[in-house]
């Protein structure tokens, strides 16, 4: 059965057939939306102290003597974002201490670089966390040591984000960050109604950022905060009008006062007026609340078949090794996983003495490494192969699955999901499901 914008209300007193709420606009699958709990895989909260500084230089080595080494992504983490819950430095630190950050993130590189063969390029990189525009001198500085230890990729596919804190941007700012090499840039908006300043100020800087040669812009799209439906909608359609070329929708993220001032009720609500509205205004659903115009290279991506999913989201190429520097940054290189000290000071004291500020990580084992393809699969093609997946794995996909396949019964009857044994596939809205799609499968079987 398909929600069309139900009711408010308790789901259990209402006819999913008959809503209240109108809407000319699309279908919403049931049980997917900001409560689903699919967030990526693997969970870090099974990693261990166990493996540290020693099992990633290990693993950094084994990947290099690869056949076919992966290219490498890198996620340049700062410890100063005052917009997140996980902030280990309040907002408004000192302008020193945000300087001793860049020069440390940058020491952290020229540790970590010599681990990986200078000829594995980088086709992917992220810089966030930065709490205002009075960082932005330090960036230069960290892009050139950046340069200097990693080989950055020139071809026009590769993805430099960086994710800006509010404010307004002119052109010679943001063709100063293209000079840099950035040529993705990423920014916040409250779909607000009555915040009609915020809307111009984010509408100035997009166009900056496109007149300054940017390749594309993202929109983080925060519902809330708490207000009418008919400010949300207004808010909504303003933002829509700017035709970023990639939303990420996020109803149960943002700022800690935000996730507590909307109630989920209304978070669940303005999520789905915003998928519907999303589409409506031409927009694609990659999956996991992304949504992307079609001209995006995100979009041509998955029609090729070139899309991947990390953790840092979907990119338009092959797989890669992700090196997470920086405060609480995470790393995949093969198989094996690895978080960076989450402490502040934890991670200061580590880049000073000249040590890998690695806290804890994860060996995936086999019924972890099954799930890791299945999950690349389905995000990504949408499909999976279900005769290759078990001769690769060595499965019977029907009695490995089975406690996951039932859970996922409702999904199937509702058309998300189709299911034979030969092969296992998204239904036509089952984009939009993605994330209650995933989430049975992401739970990995309990090791002896």
């Amino acid at each position: 059965m398909i929600w069309i914008n139900a009711p408010r209300g308790d789901p259990a007193q209402t006819d999913p057939m008959t809503p209240t709420r109108q809407s000319a606009l699309a279908p919403w699958p049931p049980h997917s939306g900001p409560d689903a709990v699919f967030v990526g895989f693997p969970d870090p909260a099974r990693f261990s102290p166990e493996l540290g500084e020693s099992q990633f230089r290990s693993a950094a080595r084994h990947s290099n003597e690869d056949p076919m080494p992966r290219l490498l992504s890198l996620h340049l983490r700062l410890p100063f974002d005052g917009n997140t819950a996980d902030c280990p430095v309040a907002p408004g630190a000192d302008r020193g201490r945000s300087h001793a950050s860049f020069y440390r993130l940058a020491r952290e590189c020229e540790l970590v670089a010599p681990l990986f063969d200078r000829d594995r390029d980088v086709v992917q990189l992220q810089l966030d966390g930065l709490a205002g525009k009075a960082a932005s001198d330090g960036w230069g500085e960290l892009l050139h040591a950046v340069s200097r230890h990693f080989f950055l990729s020139h071809a026009s596919t590769r993805e430099f984000l960086i994710v800006l804190p509010d404010g307004v941007y002119d052109a010679r700012e943001l063709a100063g960050l293209v000079d840099l090499g950035f040529n993705r840039v990423r920014f916040r908006a409250l779909p607000a109604a009555a915040d009609r300043d915020a809307t111009a100020v984010l509408e100035r800087s997009l166009v900056a950022a496109r007149e300054a040669g940017m390749r594309s812009t993202a929109l983080d799209l925060v519902c809330g905060p708490p207000g009418s439906d008919a400010d949300f909608e207004a808010g909504l359609q303003q933002l829509l009008a700017l035709r970023a070329d990639r939303i990420h929708l996020c109803c149960a993220g943002g700022p800690a006062s935000l996730a507590t001032a909307v109630p989920p009720a209304d978070r669940a609500w303005h999520h789905a007026d915003a998928v519907s509205a999303l589409l409506a205004a031409g927009y694609e659903a990659l999956g996991l609340d992304v949504f992307v115009l079609p001209q995006d290279d995100l979009a041509r991506a998955r029609q090729s078949g070139l899309l991947h999913h990390n953790a840092l989201g979907y990119v338009p190429q092959a797989q890669t090794d992700l090196v997470g520097l920086g405060v609480g940054a995470r790393s995949r290189i093969g198989d094996t996983c690895f978080e960076n000290c989450p402490d502040l000071t934890a991670w200061e004291s580590s880049i000073d003495m000249g040590e890998l500020p690695v806290w804890r990580g994860l060996q995936l084992d086999a019924d972890e490494r099954l799930r890791s393809d299945l999950l690349q699969a389905l995000l990504c093609a949408g499909s999976i192969d279900l005769v290759q997946m078990e001769e690769q794995h060595g499965i019977v996909f029907a009695e490995y699955f089975r406690d996951e396949l039932d859970t996922l019964k409702p999904l199937r009857e509702a058309g998300l999901l189709h299911y034979n044994l030969e092969n296992l596939q998204l239904g036509p809205q089952g984009r939009l499901a993605l994330q209650a799609i995933c989430a049975p499968f992401a739970v990995v079987r309990r090791r002896p």
